[in-house]
């Protein structure tokens, strides 16, 4: 694994997706995909046509609120964000690709993310995990990102 500590002005210790190996960002990714399986169905019940609307006008407030309602019954209140971007990519005749920048924050991290919807799938990518604490080993990482996104839900019990 290439280096992947790199304190921030802010004090955070960041893991870029360029610092890891396909395989482990696709164990992050997993995670979180996992974590956010009920706000992502909730979002995919929503028009396409409405949200391709909200990010054509940048009504950012307009998809705020998508995502707060999307999220209520899955993720607890305010840890879910908008990133205030998102593209449409569309070529005549076939179906969009959309991409919603989003930030997961939580006391111990923020993870930089992708919701990803084309015709067939939709997806999470990862840009960046910022710690508040020193990164640790690949394992430990992984073990403090999969407690942060444990309590980040709203539990079904």
């Amino acid at each position: 694994m290439r280096e992947a500590q790199m304190p921030e002005n802010n004090g955070c210790h960041r893991l870029d997706k360029e610092s890891l190996s396909p395989l482990e960002l696709l164990r992050y990714e997993h995670l979180l995909a996992e974590t956010l399986r009920g706000f992502l169905t909730e979002l995919c019940l929503t028009n396409a046509g409405v949200v391709i609307a909200y990010i054509n006008a940048r009504q950012d407030s307009n998809i705020d609120d998508l995502v707060a309602s999307s999220a209520e019954l899955f993720i607890k209140p305010g840890q879910l964000h908008y990133a205030r971007k998102a593209v449409i990519d569309s070529d005549w005749g076939l179906p969009p690709h959309v991409s919603i920048a989003m930030r997961l924050r939580h006391a111990e991290l923020t993870v930089a993310f992708h919701v990803i919807f084309d015709d067939h799938t939709v997806g999470v990518h990862i840009d960046s995990i910022e710690f508040v604490r020193a990164l640790g080993g690949g394992a430990e990482n992984l073990a403090r990102f999969e407690t942060a996104l444990a309590t980040a839900r709203i539990s079904t019990h």
